[in-house]
């Protein structure tokens, strides 16, 4: 199968890397970018095209997934994908480890090291990083990011599109809103409202 990935930056790389060693045949990846023509390779994977080619690669490509940091045009740009006829993976790596028991919708990668244990939901185009781990029975929307090394206990909440940063921390129960901003290293312990940035530990809203 060919898969074409949207977004060769690191992260796009990444996602390349998992996607060779997750339980996919995938025998053929490619890029597509905005800095192509410029940029014709990222790491050993060839950059095909612009997004705005996207349409004129669904019938040589058998799935498509986005791999851009911004969970607004990640999540546009997977539902055009759909609409163009792209089958949307879900990209979990080899070295992750995911219950059976629990729930992974497509256009999410679970890259290396991470953990999605028993109970969990995690939405449309989702991004589990590096080292990160989210525990039993934990619900995260549409367009969530997971930054490594970043943990949610048991039963938490995260609501779509929101950001939990590299080391970040909440603890069981936690309810994050959606668009939430979690700072690096932040200790959420306590809710946190829809569209704030916290940081800090105990985590606390940042202001002007």
């Amino acid at each position: 199968m060919r898969l074409l990935i949207a977004g060769a930056g690191g992260h796009g790389c990444v996602v390349a890397d998992a996607a060779e060693v997750s339980a996919d045949p995938w025998d053929q990846i490619a890029f597509i970018d905005d800095r192509y023509p410029d940029l014709t390779a990222s790491g050993p994977w060839p950059v095909v095209g612009k997004f705005s080619a996207l349409a004129g690669f669904a019938s040589h490509y058998d799935a498509c997934f986005v791999a851009v940091g911004g969970a607004a045009l990640r999540l546009s740009l997977l539902e055009r994908s759909r609409v163009l006829g792209f089958k949307i993976p879900l990209i979990v790596h080899s070295r992750a480890a995911v219950s059976r028991h629990a729930r992974l919708e497509p256009g999410s990668i679970v890259a290396a090291g991470a953990v999605v244990n028993v109970g969990s939901d995690v939405g449309f185009g989702c991004i589990i990083n590096t080292g990160a781990t989210v525990d039993h029975d934990c619900r995260l929307g549409a367009g969530v990011h997971i930054s490594p090394g970043a943990h949610l206990a048991g039963n938490v909440a995260v609501g779509t599109r929101s950001w939990i940063g590299i080391g970040a921390i909440a603890r069981q129960g936690v309810r994050i809103g959606a668009d939430v901003i979690v700072g690096a290293g932040a200790l959420c312990l306590e809710d946190v409202r829809d569209g704030v940035v916290v940081v800090g530990a105990p985590a606390r809203e940042r202001t002007a």
